[in-house]
């Protein structure tokens, strides 16, 4: 009787942690109304050599973030986010030539190897897109600093604003900002950077990340062989790649770079990019995929390119903070029993603009979850704050070609403001980015439109598939719904 009598008190403390295990499930909640903030500058901002903070002046769409005017930046909630910046940098009148350096600032301080450059020739303009994830607690405050560096005196370089005739405003700064979790270290996520410069590579190789600066839940291996990114678990996920490319210290070296991923030792389709580099010039070149992955599957880093001193570049520029060749930040989406909304979608073809606006063709799903693709009209079945980021590949027929393309988002037929970019093409190719972060709903249609002004030959979107590489595709867009389990 008395075993029996000890058999059921241990039944009943049983029963009762079971039942505080589900009640304290049952009071987690998923937050679909996430932290972020939209926001744009119409003023062009040039500064000398000395850093100056970038700011901006319309708040184009924000929940539970404060944002100052004057370029100062404070999460209210804690978590891990991610920032993307498109800054449109040049000269005023275009007649500059040099370089432009973006890092960040924390608390008024540099925060350590966050730097990044991109050139400046004359007559031209680009994004210069920064972009990290971050684990903040409450009230943390940063900013993103710029310095403008020409080669000729009685010129200025920095941010420069336009507005197209019958198109949005061309920005000096586009700032995307949105919340991907609650707390700390509840989401698998890492970011990962090469110290080294990586070079001579004609043969596809991989970018070692030989660096870790945040990783919980994902397995990093940092040996010279593998270059490694393992994923413990399975779900889908962010992957995004700042490549600073350019030539070796002390080259004026001229060719092509080509960025892409591998998974499980195959090329990830649709993942490629191409920078040309002239006479040892620099830029940043973004990479990002969203992807379902299994337990176990590892991520490389790859590049080739056309010219062997040329590669992704490691530089100490002076009082300013290191430029690593390579920051990759990598997280997983809400992982829950109901689907969770991207879309991984790309173009085959080539498409050749003219100064009236053209939807962006997306024929290739590369991946696509309650998003539906009508070949380049996005429709959403779900609401919520999603993120949204496409990369075209701009160049031009027979590489002869001289103009400018424009990239910019339209939301149920009608322009979104303040998302127009402009990247300059002449007779060589780069990516143009575009990216923002939106309130979403259910049945709402998102399309890319583009435009060109050209001066000489044709210019527009291009596709090409490299021998032994992965496509290039003329864009890949990257979409998710940012949703996150808030624990009691």
């Amino acid at each position: 009787m008395e075993k029996q009598h000890h058999i059921l008190s241990i039944t009943l403390v049983l029963f009762v942690l079971c039942n505080e295990l589900l009640i304290t499930e049952g009071n987690d909640k998923i937050i679909d109304n996430v932290a972020y903030f939209q926001g744009s500058s119409s003023k062009s901002q040039v500064s000398g050599s000395k850093g100056k903070v970038i700011t901006y002046n319309s708040n184009d769409g924000s929940r539970d973030f404060t944002a100052f005017y004057n370029g100062t930046f404070v999460t209210e909630k804690d978590g891990v986010y991610l920032l993307v910046l498109g800054a449109q940098i040049g000269g005023p009148r275009r007649n500059g030539k040099g370089q432009v350096d973006i890092w960040m600032r924390q608390d008024g301080a540099n925060v350590p190897d966050s730097n990044g450059i991109q050139s400046v020739d004359h007559g031209s303009t680009s994004v210069f897109v920064y972009s990290v994830a971050f684990q903040a607690s409450a009230n943390y405050k940063f900013e993103v600093v710029y310095s403008g560096h020409a080669d000729e005196e009685c010129t200025r370089l920095g941010l420069i604003a336009t507005q197209p005739e019958k198109e949005p405003l061309v920005p000096s700064a586009i700032f995307t900002i949105i919340q991907l979790s609650h707390g700390t270290n509840t989401i698998p996520y890492a970011v990962l950077f090469s110290s080294k410069t990586h070079l001579d590579s004609s043969d596809p190789e991989v970018i070692v990340l030989d660096g870790v600066i945040a990783a919980n839940k994902i397995d990093t291996i940092t040996d010279d062989e593998s270059g490694a990114i393992k994923y413990s678990k399975a779900g889908v996920y962010f992957l995004l790649a700042n490549t600073e490319v350019g030539s070796a210290e002390g080259t004026h070296a001229s060719g092509e770079i080509h960025l892409w991923m591998r998974r499980n030792g195959k090329d990830i389709p649709n993942s490629n990019s191409i920078q040309t580099i002239r006479n040892g010039s620099a830029a940043i070149v973004i990479s990002q995929v969203a992807i379902k992955l299994e337990a176990n599957d590892k991520i490389q880093m790859m590049f080739s390119t056309t010219n062997k001193k040329l590669g992704a570049i490691v530089s100490t520029p002076k009082k300013e903070p290191r430029v690593l060749s390579i920051l990759f930040s990598t997280f997983q989406l809400l992982h829950e029993e109901k689907p969770i909304p991207y879309a991984q979608l790309s173009s085959s073809e080539t498409q050749w603009g003219c100064i009236t606006p053209k939807t962006v063709k997306l024929d290739n799903n590369d991946g696509l979850e309650c998003i539906k693709n009508d070949n380049g009209i996005l429709e959403f079945e779900e609401s919520g704050t999603y993120f949204m980021m496409a990369a075209a590949q701009c160049g031009s027929d027979k590489e002869d070609g001289i103009g400018d393309v424009h990239l910019w988002m339209k939301l149920n037929g009608k322009d979104i403001a303040n998302s127009n970019t402009i990247q300059t093409v002449n007779k060589d190719t780069s990516v143009l980015v575009s990216q923002v972060a939106i309130v979403i709903k259910a049945g709402d249609k998102i399309e890319m439109a583009f435009s060109t002004d050209v001066t000489n030959g044709t210019v527009g979107l291009v596709a090409s598939k490299p021998h032994k590489e992965s496509a290039v595709p003329s864009i890949i867009i990257s979409v998710f719904k940012s949703s996150y389990v808030k624990h009691s």
